[in-house]
């Protein structure tokens, strides 16, 4: 059934784009002369260009999405139910040059109340062209290194992506690569088997380090809808559905701190544990982004739904979304 959605939703994608590239074809040549007009003296496409003058961007967003600002396999590897504020501040300058600050806050179990839980500082450059455009960031995640924070799995953060910035049909591919460290405590309970002593029950809080690496290329095609003069003469609407193929490999690694495993040789046995998985295709995503503006104002909305697709026991398909809203100055 979801094989049959995906397939629906890039035959419609498909099919729209080529029937938006006939009629933009079928223009004459002063309807063209006055589309490019209102294009070249759009504010907020100046804005993206990098062409008209440095702004900062302060937003706060909502959403389940949480081990990267950018990449969205990243996030699908480990969405949780839980619900993260990020507020932040970013300063671009009209080189394509960007500098920001993010803060990552949730509410904590014991605490009752938001907590900050860790905080990204970015530095990214992007360049928008008429036919290209591509970029790269890195995002350094802040953390208590101390403190059991499993919403923190990874520290460094590096994202690129590369695509055609024109064209009913605007195909991509982007790259990442992150790691880091966190600890873990969670209560455990099981039989330990030992024919010689007997079965005997361990149970206990069970702290780790762990240690994990996720690496992703993505293939994708896009579309741009641009909407003008909805609600007022100066606001737009960018509507971008895209399909996507994702490619990764990842490593784990948990070693186990609770004292028992150092003392029970069964145990001390597998004390270290290591997961790696090989490159493969990964999974297959839908992902739906908005953002309407008007003025300094702006409102972004985005939802991305990855299916699993190897061989596993859980769930496959993951379902992140995210609202984030606004003002550029």
């Amino acid at each position: 059934m979801l094989k049959r959605i995906v397939i629906s939703g890039f035959l419609f994608c498909f099919v729209y784009s080529l029937q938006a590239q006939v009629s933009l074809d079928s223009l004459s040549e002063k309807d063209k002369a006055a589309l490019d007009s209102m294009l070249s003296n759009d504010a907020f496409l100046s804005l993206l260009n990098g062409k008209d003058k440095n702004y900062v961007d302060i937003s706060v967003g909502i959403g389940n999405g949480t081990f990267s600002e950018s990449n969205q396999a990243v996030n699908a590897t480990g969405i949780s139910n839980q619900l993260v504020l990020t507020p932040g501040i970013s300063y671009h300058f009209k080189q394509g040059i960007s500098v920001g600050v993010t803060g990552f806050f949730t509410k904590e179990q014991t605490a009752g109340s938001m907590q900050l839980y860790q905080t990204g500082l970015t530095a990214a450059y992007d360049y928008m062209g008429k036919k290209i455009s591509g970029g790269v960031s890195y995002t350094r995640y802040i953390s208590d290194a101390k403190k059991y924070n499993s919403k923190s799995l990874y520290q460094n953060d590096l994202y690129g992506y590369f695509k055609r910035s024109s064209g009913a049909i605007q195909p991509g591919i982007a790259v990442g690569y992150a790691n880091g460290n966190y600890k873990d405590a969670s209560f455990t309970s099981f039989i330990l088997k030992r024919p010689l002593r007997g079965d005997t029950l361990i149970s206990g809080i069970d702290s780790t380090e762990n240690q994990s690496s996720y690496f992703s290329i993505s293939a994708n095609i896009e579309h741009d809808f641009s909407l003008y003069n909805i609600f007022d003469k100066n606001d737009e609407l960018d509507i971008v559905p895209s399909l996507i193929v994702n490619y990764g490999s990842d490593k784990y690694t948990q070693t186990h701190t609770n004292k028992v495993y150092d003392r029970l040789r069964a145990l001390n046995k597998v004390k270290k544990v290591v997961a790696d998985s090989k490159f493969q295709l990964q999974s297959v995503a839908m992902s739906l982004d908005l953002t309407y503006s008007i003025g300094k104002f702006f409102l972004q909305p985005n939802v991305y739904m990855d299916y699993y697709l190897p061989a596993t026991t859980g769930k496959r398909l993951s379902t992140i979304y995210s609202v984030t809203t606004g003002f550029s100055f």
